[in-house]
């Protein structure tokens, strides 16, 4: 198993900031599957959050090992992110649902989050990195 490492300061700014982030996920065929997402950090760890019953939580339950890269578009050039690493802890409940809450209200200036689903539950990943490449200036 891959050791977890601290995350620099340039990539939990984009972390932390408004930015989509692009989530890889391994299918149990062992295909990739990649969705755009929210992302924020708690304790060290990267935060998402998804719908229960979604591929994302089918297959981070068979494989937790994940990826997710992000890239802005810069005047001359662009920079980029990419960081992999794996699923450590899986919250639902109220936490999970107070985490999608605090993210729409960080993309989107709403809360509660607008498009639940009826009877949709949430639940929230922490992912610890193993490895954090950034490229670009």
């Amino acid at each position: 198993m891959d050791p977890t490492i601290e995350l620099s300061d340039d990539v939990r700014h984009a972390l932390e900031g408004k930015n989509f982030w692009h989530l890889a996920t391994v299918n149990p065929t062992g295909s990739p599957q990649v969705t755009a997402v929210w992302v924020h950090t708690r304790e060290g760890r990267i935060l998402v959050n998804s719908a229960l019953g979604r591929v994302k939580p089918r297959n981070v339950e068979h494989n937790p090992r994940v990826a997710l890269s992000w890239h802005e578009h810069r005047e001359g050039g662009y920079h980029s992110m990419q960081i992999q690493g794996r699923v450590v802890e899986t919250i639902v409940g109220d936490e999970a649902e107070t985490d999608i809450d605090s993210l729409a209200e960080k993309y989107i200036g709403q809360t509660p989050y607008p498009w639940r689903g009826e009877g949709e539950r949430r639940v929230t990943f922490l992912i610890e990195p193993t490895h954090a490449m950034v490229m670009g200036d």
